[in-house]
C-alpha cells in the first residue's frame, strides 16, 4: 500500500460516499441548536420570495456528510486534532436534496501536505460545496 507524502496511511485510505437527505425539520434544529434563525433557513413565506424561492440549509447541514465520511474512513468518533478542512460553498442545499460527499486523493499524490480534495453534492449532481481536507500525521 503506498502512502502519500507528508501523511502516511491517510492519503490511501478509501473514504465512503456517505449520503444524507436535507429535511426542513434537521434546519429547524440546526436553528434552534445554534440560534441562527435567518429567515432564509426557517420562514417558508419570506424564503420563498427571495432568490432562492424557498428555505435553504444552514453552510454546516451541508458538511454532515463530508464529516460523516471522514470519521467512518478513519474509523474514528470525531477528526483528529489538528485537522483542518476549507471548503467554498457552491450552490445552496434545500430541503429534500440528497447531499452525497467525495473525498479523493489529490490529482498530484506528490503534494508534501498530502492533502485530500473533498466535495460534496446534490442528487442532481450539482456541487454544493469543494474543498480541502489535512489531516495530522498518524
Amino acid at each position: 500500500m503506498a502512502h502519500g507524502p507528508g501523511r502516511p496511511g491517510m492519503t490511501d485510505r478509501r473514504f465512503p460516499g456517505i449520503s444524507d437527505v436535507v429535511t426542513q425539520e434537521s434546519i429547524n434544529a440546526y436553528a434552534e441548536l445554534s440560534g441562527d434563525y435567518n429567515p432564509l433557513h426557517v420562514d417558508l413565506e419570506i424564503a420563498a420570495a427571495s432568490e432562492f424561492g424557498g428555505t435553504i440549509a444552514h453552510g454546516p447541514i451541508s458538511f454532515q456528510s463530508l464529516f460523516r465520511s471522514l470519521t467512518e474512513g478513519l474509523d474514528v468518533e470525531a477528526l483528529p486534532a489538528g485537522s483542518s478542512v476549507s471548503v467554498t460553498y457552491r450552490a445552496p442545499v434545500r430541503p429534500g436534496d440528497a447531499v452525497t460527499a467525495r473525498i479523493v486523493r489529490p490529482a498530484d499524490e506528490s503534494a508534501a501536505d498530502g492533502a485530500l480534495a473533498a466535495s460534496c453534492v446534490n442528487q442532481d449532481g450539482v456541487t454544493v460545496l469543494s474543498g480541502s481536507v489535512l489531516l495530522p500525521p498518524a
